[in-house]
């Protein structure tokens, strides 16, 4: 048993055949190939490792004594739904979805009925904002908006309770939590990389991005929470991070699209 709780991120999940559609819409990076997503789930049902949805987490009483994880997904990609769904429908795994609400309903991304599908089978739905700008550099009246009208309507649209922020592109500013708790959201996750660590009480929560350059064996190091397996990450973040602070955010942006040809 240990009080460090791997928060895994992912972002779309894809067959072979649709690479060529993600090229130019997201870092191939935060990408996981379907088959790999399938050991890895597989990998996770055989370990005994218990998966919870981030209020499953922050509700629990006591820590269990089984290995516990969060799988999260961000941004609302088509498919989260048609290959992430069933493999976690297969394995009998919890999940977490951030959305975005402008974004669903659009050609890459989910609709509202496949997310009332997954939401009625125990996947928890939450807020990526509305329209997936850093809130970071907003004005506060932007920021409530932003958080208070996804909230609205990922509430009326599903009949579930938001009480979950993901942050767009990672970037945290400490003035958005107590705008976020006002609203009534209980967490803020971020893309800073580390373990959660269970009983802090602390709203904003690391998490380990997971993609195609995440071997099996540094997946299988990071569920046992082996800080080894993520100290080259939480370097490279360190780096992203101080770039923002040194270019400003806008010109980090337009490096990170000119580096990743993300339109």
């Amino acid at each position: 048993m240990t009080n460090k709780i791997p928060i895994l991120m992912y972002h779309e999940i894809y067959k072979l055949e649709e690479r060529d559609r993600l090229r130019g819409l997201t870092n191939p990076a935060y990408n996981t190939e379907i088959n790999a997503f399938r050991r890895q789930m597989a990998w996770l049902s055989a370990n005994n490792v218990k998966t919870l949805t981030l209020d499953d987490l922050l509700s629990q009483g006591s820590l269990s004594k089984e290995r516990v994880i969060c799988l999260t997904f961000d941004d609302g990609w088509l498919g989260n739904y048609l290959n992430a769904y069933p493999i976690l429908q297969e394995y009998r795994l919890r999940a977490t979805l951030f959305i975005a609400t402008a974004l669903i309903g659009q050609g890459f991304y989910m609709t509202w009925d496949q997310l009332n599908k997954m939401r009625n089978s125990g996947i928890s739905i939450q807020s990526h904002t509305v329209t997936h700008r850093p809130l970071g550099d907003m004005e506060e009246a932007e920021i409530l908006f932003e958080l208070s009208e996804s909230k609205k309507i990922i509430e009326g649209k599903l009949s579930t309770e938001v009480k979950h922020l993901s942050l767009p592109h990672g970037y945290a500013k400490p003035k958005i939590w107590p705008l976020a708790k006002k609203i009534g959201y209980r967490s803020i996750s971020t893309s800073d990389v580390g373990f959660h660590l269970w009983g802090s009480g602390d709203p904003w929560i690391k998490r380990i991005g997971i993609g195609d350059r995440i071997s099996e064996k540094k997946f299988r190091l990071i569920i046992q929470g082996k800080n080894q397996a993520i100290w080259g990450m939480m370097v490279v973040k360190s780096l992203k991070n101080m770039l923002k602070r040194t270019i400003g955010l806008d010109s980090y942006r337009k490096l990170y699209r000119w580096v990743y040809n993300v339109h």
